[in-house]
């Protein structure tokens, strides 16, 4: 799916046409379905993943068409730390909608980070709206 069909998808979503808006909700509409072993809550510009045994974890959706190979990831990068120094999440994980030049995980390592000898993990994560796709084309379908 390119980023163009996402950008229509998510526009066609609600009546203020938020992309960003759309992609957050949506992705914590996801998040949350699953809830086995874990607590989910939404602030206004995160989705927190509260697990028992294990790091928690922030979800940062970003509705931004992205580029493995020119990543311009600077801000993301300043938030994690701030994020992982300053908060009980060590897990940061930014969500951008997959497209032909973005399909796989990515692992950011931060040497301000790796001096600590914390254990983090910043990870940029390409999100499928495949499942939006196919509910929005059915409602389509219902329309006509």
């Amino acid at each position: 799916m390119s980023f163009n069909e996402c950008s229509n998808i998510l526009s066609s979503m609600s009546f203020n046409g938020d992309k960003q808006r759309n992609f957050f909700n949506y992705a914590y509409y996801k998040i949350a379905q699953n809830t086995k072993n874990r607590f989910v809550e939404k602030n206004s510009d995160s989705i927190d993943i509260i697990l028992d045994k294990q790091p928690c974890i922030k979800v940062v959706p970003i509705y931004q068409e992205i580029d493995k190979e020119t990543l311009n990831i600077k801000n993301e990068i300043e938030q994690a730390i701030d994020i992982i120094s300053s908060s009980e999440f060590k897990y940061v994980y930014f969500i951008y909608p997959k497209n032909n030049k973005f399909d796989k995980h990515i692992q950011v390592k931060v040497p301000q980070l790796e001096e600590n000898d914390s254990e983090y993990m910043i990870k940029l994560i390409p999100y499928s709206l495949k499942r939006l796709s196919k509910s929005n084309k059915c409602s389509v379908a219902n329309k006509e």
